[in-house]
């Protein structure tokens, strides 16, 4: 057989022809392009349809305005779809032919909690119940009117300014398509609550305040609260130690903490109240919660307050403080001389949620310590003082209501439930006072809303499950139910008491 010449063999170094080269090279260099125009593409701050995540003295959070389809953490996702399938519906009713018109709240709130902050999970999640409660109520029943319906926005104000400052620009953005007329909520009395308050004013937006109790937030004309200021519940705490606790001599103990609202004109109020052959000591024992070391601090205290020990110490810091004085108060020397009762505002609630309440129930067995508190809303209240609450007031929170029907799994007894309803009750109220509309085409006056808001009074007052509203001129209510609210050493909550600044309530003639 014949051999095949070489030049018939095939060629085992074919040349690879120049177009495929530049191809290669080609693909290479799109390929490298691509990835160095997707490695220098920023990340994406884009949470959802506006919300977005903002970040801020070391701060990165999800914060903005929503209907309920984006929950701002997994504990509200029950509660934010509730009121997301609600808003749908309002919105579908009124593109129909005769469909009722809307308007819409959005209740700002600090909705994820942070270490060091007052409010805790459990707190915002009672609060936003209640506001959808107040909206399921107002916009299904007939017991307040019919029109407009309400549509229920919710908004992160974080705990940033700047977070804070994004939230409020997309609640101007979404003024006009969301028909937004009012804000409720507010969170709690800090240096940042004026500004926001101050920001939704300048929009025309009126604003609703839940627990929010500091004095000076009464120079704000576009704000009006349900919760009783801080004059009000150092008068109560007064009131009551009149009665139960005459002849013992008070140590005030106060947060010297200078962006607190609430503790600064908590203990300058009570100071000035109560007389002054009372007081333990010439001066407070002052602490500041914005440093280190608190319960080192209170321990190195005991052995003053030893000294000539006193029947009652009235507490003026936030609730969340409350271990780290009571555990060395438990511990102290003279323990055994007497029982002392510890009494504070409204924030105490929020120790039964707040880490090291364990640490509270321990020092309420162990160490001769009765604690109580100046609430804003507990429901034994009504049982203790039935006079000062109207009946129909209070049946969404009853057995059947909508409240116990739709969160069974829930509490009351923070008051949190009660005051987030009564703060869109109030709103809704004064909304149905002020905007008259025939469809959802019409514009809107909000204006209308804040010139409304000093009608909530006397005949107008409206009723709470917290208690009557009837606003004053400064925007608080009058006379406004403050139950006096207990702790036992299992951490359960009852009402021993119902007062007022004046000791007796406000109650519809």
């Amino acid at each position: 057989m014949a051999t095949p010449h070489a030049q018939d063999r095939p060629d085992d170094d074919v040349p690879i022809p120049r177009w495929r080269y530049v191809a290669a090279l080609l693909a290479a260099l799109l390929l490298v392009g691509g990835g160095i125009i997707w490695i220098a593409q920023p990340e994406s701050t884009d949470c959802a349809e506006n919300v977005k995540k903002i970040e801020a003295a070391g701060s990165t959070r999800c914060v903005g305005l929503t209907d309920g389809s984006y929950a701002f953490t997994d504990d509200l996702r029950n509660v934010y779809g509730l009121i997301e399938k609600e808003n749908r519906r309002v919105t579908a009713e009124a593109a129909e032919r005769d469909g009722r018109p809307y308007v819409s709240i959005v209740y700002l709130l600090g909705m994820k909690p942070g270490k060091g902050d007052s409010n805790t999970t459990e707190s915002v999640r009672h609060e936003v119940e209640g506001a959808y409660t107040a909206q399921y109520e107002v916009n299904h029943g007939r017991g307040h009117g019919q029109t407009p319906q309400i549509k229920l926005l919710l908004g992160d104000t974080g705990d940033q300014k700047a977070q804070r400052d994004f939230t409020l620009d997309r609640i101007k953005a979404r003024r006009g398509p969301d028909r937004i007329v009012a804000a409720a909520g507010l969170g709690t009395s800090l240096t940042g609550t004026n500004a926001m308050i101050s920001k939704l004013n300048d929009l025309d937006i009126a604003a609703f305040g839940s627990v929010i109790t500091a004095d000076e937030l009464e120079k704000n004309d576009g704000l009006v609260r349900v919760a009783a200021p801080n004059a009000d519940e150092a008068a109560a705490a007064v009131q009551f130690l009149t009665k139960k606790h005459g002849k013992d001599k008070v140590l005030i103990v106060q947060d010297a903490n200078k962006n607190d609202l609430y503790t600064k004109t908590l203990a300058s109020r009570f100071a000035a109240l109560l007389p002054k052959n009372r007081l333990a000591a010439p001066e407070p024992m002052q602490y500041d919660s914005s440093k280190s070391q608190l319960a080192t601090y209170f321990n190195n205290q005991m052995p003053n307050l030893c000294l000539d020990p006193p029947g009652v110490v009235y507490f003026a810091g936030r609730g969340r403080d409350l271990p780290d004085f009571l555990a060395p108060l438990a511990n102290r020397r003279c323990k055994s001389a007497r029982e002392i009762t510890v009494l504070s505002g409204d924030d105490a609630s929020q120790a039964a949620q707040a880490e090291g309440f364990g640490d509270v129930k321990q020092a309420l067995r162990n160490g001769n310590i009765r604690l109580l508190f100046t609430g804003l809303a507990h429901p034994g209240a009504w049982a203790k003082a039935p006079q000062a609450f109207d009946k129909n007031a209070i049946v969404p929170f009853q057995e059947g209501g909508t409240f116990t029907r739709t969160f069974k799994d829930d509490t009351l007894d923070d008051g949190q439930a009660i005051m987030g309803y009564d703060a869109v009750l109030t709103a809704v109220t004064t909304i149905r006072k002020s905007v008259h509309l025939e469809n959802s085409h019409q514009e809107i006056e909000r204006d209308a809303v804040l010139q409304m808001l000093r009608t909530i009074n006397g005949a107008n007052a409206v009723p709470g499950a917290s208690g009557w509203i009837s606003l004053q001129n400064n925007g608080s209510p009058e006379r406004k139910a403050i139950p006096i609210i207990e702790i036992d050493s299992a951490g359960t909550t009852r009402s021993i008491s119902v007062s007022a600044n004046t000791g007796k309530p406000y109650a519809s003639e």
